[in-house]
């Protein structure tokens, strides 16, 4: 039903017709249109997954840039942290030291009550020391973490070098007194040294000497190991040397024959007195710097003028 009021107008069928004409065109019209933004809408798709997929590999690679340097910040931030931490520390020790000087003293001790002081302030110095060393060992291995990358480097182009490490002992200033014709040969098989240190529990060197084969022994590697406090360098350990049965006689003879202190009595005896002054060369001089002992300084002739390159002997 209609509402009441309402007013009916019939379109001419003519009309009506043009209406649908127009209509179905403008449908055509819309279904070609909307075909072709579908199929252009494909390739912006296409188009756009390629640039998000090249987006992405550069974001890939920006990440890991960025990544690079939120590590190198982190490491440096934490360096920071590290030191800061410890100058607060030094502040905070000298502000209770300087208010501590500033209370009047009781005046003068008494040998007993002074020794009860003193008690006192070794007590407040131990956890001191304690974080000091702590602090210490942290730097020190940091630094070994750095130094390794160059190290392994260096070791790899000394073994390219006949005879570098031969010619290193024999030079050093100390350790060609204690060296024989002998030792030389048996050291000019030897195509690599290294020494590593670990402070936990305790300061250990420990000292690789690897050979190729040679006419003296089997071993490919001997390793000495010793003990490090602030005076000496105290024995460990050592891989017992394998001598060829032709060579064995003549090993037990050298080690008997002379009981002085030499490169082959080390070598050969871990225990024999004296040898800790051997370690301590090869562990703090020889492995620190061989290049300097590799080449000898060749005297100037008299009467010839020096220039600024020194004379080298190999």
């Amino acid at each position: 039903m209609r509402p009441e009021g309402s007013l009916t107008y019939r379109v001419p069928e003519r009309l009506r017709q043009g209406f649908c004409g127009v209509g179905r065109a403008a449908q055509a019209l819309v279904c070609a249109s909307a075909k072709e933004g579908t199929a252009f809408r494909m390739e912006a798709v296409q188009e756009g997954a390629a640039g998000v997929e090249s987006e992405q590999a550069a974001l890939g690679e920006e990440a890991v840039l960025l990544l690079d340097d939120i590590m190198a910040e982190v490491e440096v931030v934490a360096e920071v942290e590290v030191v800061a931490e410890e100058e607060g520390l030094v502040e905070r020790r000298e502000e209770a030291q300087r208010a501590q000087q500033a209370v009047p003293g009781p005046g003068p001790m008494t040998p007993e009550s002074a020794l009860e002081e003193l008690l006192a302030v070794q007590v407040e110095l131990e956890p001191v020391n304690a974080q000091a060393r702590k602090a210490f060992s942290r730097q020190r291995e940091k630094m070994e973490r750095r130094r390794k990358p160059q190290l392994d480097r260096r070791g790899a182009v000394i073994q390219s070098v006949p005879g570098f490490w031969a010619n290193v002992i024999a030079n050093h200033p100390q350790m060609s007194a204690l060296i024989t014709d002998e030792d030389e040969d048996m050291l000019s098989y030897m195509v690599s040294l290294e020494v590593e240190e670990e402070k936990h529990p305790v300061h250990l060197c420990k000292i690789m000497l690897f050979f190729r084969s040679n006419p003296y022994f089997q071993n490919k590697v001997i390793t000495k190991e010793y003990l490090v406090n602030i005076t000496e360098y105290r024995a460990s350990h050592s891989t017992p040397i394998e001598w060829y049965p032709d060579y064995e006689v003549e090993a037990y003879r050298r080690r008997h024959h002379n009981s002085s202190l030499n490169f082959f009595n080390w070598f050969s005896d871990h225990n024999f007195a004296g040898s800790n002054k051997i370690a301590e060369i090869l562990c703090k001089d020889l492995w620190r710097n061989p290049l300097q002992y590799y080449k000898r300084m060749k005297p100037p002739e008299e009467g010839t003028e020096t220039s600024g390159d020194s004379q080298l002997l190999s």
